[in-house]
């Protein structure tokens, strides 16, 4: 092979592993009623124009360890906006210790518009074992998507997760107990904050649709957005909360309080 023949080689060789090292980058065409979308202007135009990425990590965490819970329901919440795809209907739920916050709950799954029966538990000792059950789950190809809560994990881990959803086409949904460290390989981060439900239509004493403030951190090919929402399981659909300023007074009361209290934390 002469010196022309082996430049020729080496730069498509170099070609071949740059599209392989950099596979995120390949532009995915989504039509818009198929694509993975939280539904609310504001989210779905901080988004790519793809929505979410099925074959990615998703991280959310609570913005306090009160917050907790929301984050898991709000990583439920937006499975249930995940389309059912052909012969992909099982989720596959991994956890190592019950936390000060309990495990995620199969009538709890229900209640915000999934399907218990769908639900395949995997109980771990530690998060090295729930890791090692997402990263196999993953790969399977064989799951309309992997959950899991751990305390912890590092960038090299996240990674390996990532790749592993790419592989096999599946989202990895990761709730973090130790908040948004400052580096990760998801393609989202979310930040969870917990507000005042609204009121029952049919019993004012009883608590209504669930609300959180949606914070999108990071976005790989979008941009970060925060938005105020209330969940409704009988349509799996968002919607935007009144503005502040058109907020019951009671809501603002108990907001008010929250943040003082957060405040005098902090101090």
């Amino acid at each position: 092979m002469d010196k022309n023949s082996r430049f020729v080689a080496l730069a498509a060789l170099r070609q071949r592993i740059s599209a392989l090292e950099r596979p995120t980058q390949k532009r995915v065409s989504v039509e818009p009623d198929t694509a993975w979308l939280p539904g609310i202007k504001t989210l779905d135009g901080a988004l790519p124009p793809h929505g979410l990425t099925l074959g990615a990590l998703h991280e959310a965490a609570g913005a306090t360890g009160a917050d907790r819970p929301s984050a898991a329901a709000f990583l439920a919440a937006l499975l249930q906006r995940l389309s059912r795809r052909a012969g992909r209907e099982t989720v596959l739920v991994c956890e190592s210790g019950a936390g000060r916050s309990g495990r995620l709950y199969g009538w709890g799954w229900r209640d915000l518009g999934g399907n218990p029966a769908a639900l395949l538990m995997v109980r771990a000792r530690h998060d090295k074992e729930v890791l090692w059950v997402m990263e196999e789950g993953l790969r399977s190809k064989a799951l309309a998507a992997v959950f899991a809560a751990i305390r912890s994990t590092g960038f090299t881990m996240a990674r390996r997760l990532s790749l592993a959803a790419q592989e096999g086409m599946t989202p990895a949904l990761l709730l973090r107990d130790d908040g948004l460290v400052p580096t990760s390989a998801a393609a989202t981060r979310w930040l969870i904050r917990t507000l005042p439900s609204a009121h029952d239509p049919l019993d004012i004493r009883a608590p209504g649709a669930p609300r959180w403030q949606l914070g999108l951190v990071r976005c790989r090919g979008g941009r970060p957005a925060r938005c105020d929402v209330e969940w409704h399981h009988e349509t799996s659909a968002f919607r935007v909360v009144a503005a502040l300023g058109h907020r019951p007074a009671a809501a603002l009361a108990d907001q008010q309080s929250t943040l003082r209290s957060a405040l005098l934390r902090a101090g």
